[in-house]
């Protein structure tokens, strides 16, 4: 009835066409991708959250242990309705997290759905800057080093290489590798990670469309570390760069990997500037582990790493659950004890395992 606007026609027509590929392609506006720009240069700071997409709706991956998101009560399997009274449905991930951003002190309102629950949730977080120091270790029981990647972006893969060897340094004869909910990083930095382990041997590759690979990473031997027994602790907010870590290690049989499945991430993704100005982001490759496993593979339940000791399985799991429905405590409360119980069967799990590994025999100097 009324001359449309072309423009935004196009844009939308374009929208919906990338959007639908696959949850990691998206088209921008150069007015969005400007804005995107402008808020990565000035906001540093966030809430704690890794975003995903299921179903076409923005999905929270994992949550930052000590961030905003995690401390009010927001747990990964929520899905992201809103930031600060802007829907999210339609944006691509690229959009939402940049929203979830801003400065340190400042306050962002989210809106999330819960399966559990038959309304959305509304929480006020506030945004905080990142520790400087996010990779944790510790020596535990029977001269196992214990150390806790939470992240692999940025310069943290340089911190895992220094606690990793300070560990060993310390008396460690086995370790203990926790990549539970450690959902963000660079590829490159998850194939380093597996490299610290690693003499040689493929790391991972990668296949565009007509099955043709086209990268192949390899470890080298100077970026090796120690060739000490290695359990890797995974579990379903485990995603992208610590994926490739986890199934190198495990199919080179270099560790065996306890938990619970990871969540499947892995896709390289090439960023087209088109004349208007305007933003393609494009997905041109899947990684596979060594074995030729995919580790983004369409459908959900073929998805992510298996690994060797499914732990709690699935009978214990529901008793935790029951357990906790019937606890007098709020939420929030509830939620964490029941994953704080979960953490400990995971953690003594892989002390069992690492108990029946040998260290190497140390060489004569």
């Amino acid at each position: 009835v009324e001359a449309p606007n072309m423009s935004k026609v196009q844009e939308g027509a374009m929208r919906g066409l990338i959007d639908a590929l696959d949850p990691y392609c998206s088209f921008l506006s150069k007015e969005q991708y400007e804005a995107i720009q402008k808020s990565k240069a000035n906001a540093k700071a966030g809430v704690g959250i890794a975003l995903s997409k299921r179903s076409d709706v923005i999905y929270i991956v994992s949550c930052e242990h000590d961030g905003s998101a995690a401390e009010a009560g927001i747990r990964p399997g929520d899905y992201l309705i809103s930031v600060d009274g802007q829907n999210v449905e339609d944006r691509s991930i690229l959009e939402a997290d940049s929203l979830l951003h801003g400065a340190s002190g400042s306050k962002i309102k989210v809106t999330i759905f819960r399966a559990s629950k038959t309304k959305t949730l509304d929480f006020e977080l506030p945004v905080k800057s990142p520790a400087a120091n996010l990779v944790t270790s510790k020596m535990l029981d029977g001269s196992v080093g214990f150390l806790g990647v939470p992240t692999l972006a940025g310069s943290s893969i340089e911190q895992v290489k220094v606690k990793l060897k300070t560990l060993i340094s310390a008396g460690a004869q086995k370790i203990l590798l926790d990549l539970r909910d450690c959902a963000d990083g660079e590829v490159e930095n998850g194939a380093d990670l597996a490299n610290f382990f690693l003499q040689d041997g493929l790391i991972y590759f990668s296949q565009n469309r007509q099955g043709e690979k086209v990268l192949a990473v390899e470890a080298k031997p100077d970026k090796f570390v120690t060739d000490l027994p290695v359990v890797v602790l995974i579990d379903g907010s485990t995603a992208g760069a610590a994926e490739i870590a986890a199934g190198a290690l495990k199919d080179l049989k270099r560790a065996t990997l306890a938990g619970e499945k990871s969540f499947g991430l892995g896709s390289a993704q090439k960023t087209v500037q088109l004349k208007s100005g305007a933003i393609l982001i494009l997905s041109t490759a899947k990684y596979y582990t060594p074995s030729g496993k995919v580790i983004q593979d369409e459908t959900a339940r073929n998805a992510g790493i298996m690994p060797d000791v499914v732990v709690p399985d699935e009978d214990k799991r529901q008793d935790l659950m029951v357990e906790s429905y019937y606890d007098d405590q709020d939420d929030v409360a509830k939620y964490r004890q029941f994953q704080e119980k979960i953490d400990k069967i995971q953690i003594d799990k892989a002390l069992e395992l690492l108990s029946k590994q040998k260290a190497p025999a140390k060489k004569a100097a």
